[in-house]
């Protein structure tokens, strides 16, 4: 069963894996810095979220048929990715005046080292 749109059982677990990274480093960050730091910890967390997010879901709508069509889709979905965290850190930082750096970037950190989760699943 796919959800959200994403079909791919490593793709779904990989994300997971990353959303409970960031509700858990938000939650030591609320409790040991407040409001602002489990906030940071959860956009951080998020960026990335969204970004792999997209890329499934381009990778999982797009027809794989020879192997150019898949090292095409698999570079418009890096694109796409890769775009989202740019335009999603923009935003972070020129909207968001109270960011806590360490929270922020820690779950960023570990939201793009939880990706690689996706190789230990078979579909």
């Amino acid at each position: 069963m796919a959800v959200f749109g994403i079909g791919s059982r490593p793709l779904r677990a990989a994300l997971s894996w990353q959303l409970a990274a960031t509700v858990l480093i938000a939650s030591v960050a609320g409790i040991a810095d407040g409001v602002h730091a489990a906030f940071s910890a959860v956009l951080g967390g998020g960026v990335i979220i969204i970004a792999n997010g997209a890329y499934a879901l381009v990778v999982g709508s797009s027809a794989l048929g020879s192997a150019g069509a898949t090292i095409r889709i698999m570079l418009r979905a890096e694109t796409v990715k890769i775009a989202l965290i740019v335009v999603g850190l923009w935003l972070v930082f020129s909207l968001y005046r109270s960011v806590v750096p360490l929270p922020f970037i820690g779950s960023f950190v570990i939201a793009v080292l939880l990706w690689p989760v996706a190789l230990l699943y078979k579909d």
